[in-house]
């Protein structure tokens, strides 16, 4: 009997909602209205079981609703975090690489210069063994025996004598330029007389060096021309100016590197046109006129040795000494500078008694 009054009841509940879509009168009260979420037929949110499937809580729909929906709202605010922020990290990740990079890059600058050193310190050793190697006939191998140096050779003021290997007869320290210096110092001493053997060999030495890139020489020697007519007219400031372009372009022009050094000179930049001369000298030790130009470096400055010295070795590569004899002799009887009057004089004294009677030096190029 209970169970008839139930349906009944729901019948009229059910009727009911049919008249009002909206809600169901439930014992007086109006109850929302949903969807079951079996069927799909309208039930009450409040409903135990649908009257038309059966199926128990059909109105949990929603709370199922509720959970995606915050699920979705929750993966949406996580990807908003990830968009804002995706920036910052690669910044921070391109941070972190550059710092990789520049330590990288750092250890292997120490790496290069490691081996740069090892390489330098092995190689010049093998710089004694190439001279030794070409010669051939019994002039050229007199020239590459090992010989000590002399105790009586005076150093180059603030610089330490480094140590000599005795077996190679060069140190492994020694740069061009002081290989160049040696030769002045082999000099000292009655003009190199005594030492005509040590001083062709750091000849060649000094030869078998690598030397700079050539440029663009064409270029270069049409500046070179211009500083020249410079040099001629004594305008030295423009001749300096034109020689600097021109050696910029051609570092291995040993005319324009000399012509560079000779414009310092006159210019009244001594030690400037020392250390260029000295550059020229390292490209070809045996060029007379840049010995003589050096001599007149020395000779400016008051070093009246060394300034022979450089006169003598201006004599012993020149093609023609009996040429250079007259040259010398020439410019001394104009020369106002007491030192370098002296130096040359003292030059063209030795030169007559050690070189006049060979006019010719087919053993060195100009």
């Amino acid at each position: 009997m209970f169970a008839s009054l139930k349906i009944s009841s729901l019948n009229q509940t059910v009727k009911n909602s049919k008249r009002n879509p909206s809600a169901i009168i439930y014992e007086g009260k109006p109850m929302p209205l949903t969807d079951c979420k079996e069927c799909k037929q309208e039930v009450s949110t409040e409903a135990k079981s649908c009257p038309y499937c059966g199926i128990e809580n059909p109105g949990d729909i929603e709370n199922n609703n509720r959970l995606v929906g915050a699920v979705v709202l929750a993966l949406l605010i996580f990807l908003c975090i990830y968009i804002f922020t995706r920036h910052e990290r690669a910044d921070d990740r391109y941070t972190e690489i550059a710092g990789i990079s520049r330590n990288m890059e750092a250890d292997v600058s120490k790496v290069v210069q490691d081996t740069n050193a090892t390489q330098s310190s092995s190689e010049q050793p093998k710089l004694m063994v190439l001279p030794a190697k070409e010669a051939s006939t019994p002039s050229q191998q007199s020239l590459v025996q090992t010989m000590p140096r002399p105790s009586a050779i005076q150093e180059l003021p603030g610089q330490k004598e480094p140590a000599l290997d005795k077996t190679k007869n060069i140190s492994s320290v020694d740069t061009p330029q002081m290989m160049v210096m040696r030769m002045l110092e082999y000099a000292l001493i009655d003009g190199g007389s005594s030492h005509e053997s040590e001083i062709q060999l750091t000849k060649l030495q000094i030869e078998s060096l690598p030397g700079p890139a050539k440029g663009n020489k064409k270029a270069a020697r049409t500046i070179n021309a211009k500083g020249l007519v410079s040099l001629k007219e004594g305008d030295f400031n423009n001749a300096v100016k034109m020689f600097e372009e021109a050696n910029k372009l051609a570092k291995s022009d040993i005319e324009i590197v000399n012509n560079l050094g000779f414009s310092y000179l006159k210019q009244g930049k001594l030690d400037s046109a020392q250390q260029t001369i000295i550059i020229a000298l390292t490209m070809s030790p045996d060029r007379a006129t840049a010995w003589e130009n050096l001599g007149e470096v020395f000779g400016v400055k008051g070093d009246v040795s060394k300034a022979v010295a450089c006169f003598a070795n201006s004599y012993r590569f020149s093609k023609d000494r009996l040429k250079m004899h007259q040259y010398m002799k020439k410019l001394n009887e104009k020369e106002v500078v007491n030192n370098l009057k002296q130096a040359r004089a003292e030059a063209i004294n030795w030169a007559e008694k050690s070189y006049l009677n060979i006019s010719k030096n087919t053993a060195s190029k100009e």
